[in-house]
């Protein structure tokens, strides 16, 4: 879990045959993790407490076991509807959160840069 105002969570789920799908958009907006516990190992991996068996012990044991990281981990979650191929391409994607009107208007728009709240615009504070 990680805090956010969209109510979005990262998760595993028991339907492991929807990661064959080409397309997995039947979410409500949550991330479906494919290996979930790699992901907890990688991020757990600072804390010696926390080794893969450790972590393979608590999940059967089927209890929910609240970890708090040691240091606060930043998210960024990325959205786009064009990619690269392998072969150096373009692969447009369906725009399934209808953002790229939004998107083409402020790349339109003159350049202006908001620093997030606590943070300075200028790159060396």
């Amino acid at each position: 879990m990680f805090p956010n105002k969209h109510f979005v969570f990262v998760h595993d789920t028991p339907n492991r045959e929807l990661f064959d799908r080409t397309e997995r958009t039947f979410s409500s907006g949550c991330i479906r993790i494919e290996n979930p516990f790699d992901l907890a190992e990688l991020l757990l991996g600072e804390d010696p407490d926390w080794t893969r068996a450790r972590i393979d012990e608590v999940i059967a044991s089927g209890e929910t076991t609240p970890v708090t990281l040691p240091q606060p981990l930043e998210v960024v979650l990325l959205y786009w509807t064009v990619d690269r191929t392998e072969d150096g391409g373009v692969r447009f994607k369906p725009d399934i959160y209808e953002r790229d009107p939004a998107v083409l208007e402020a790349l339109e728009a003159p350049f202006s840069f908001t620093p997030p709240e606590g943070k300075s615009a200028r790159a060396s504070e």
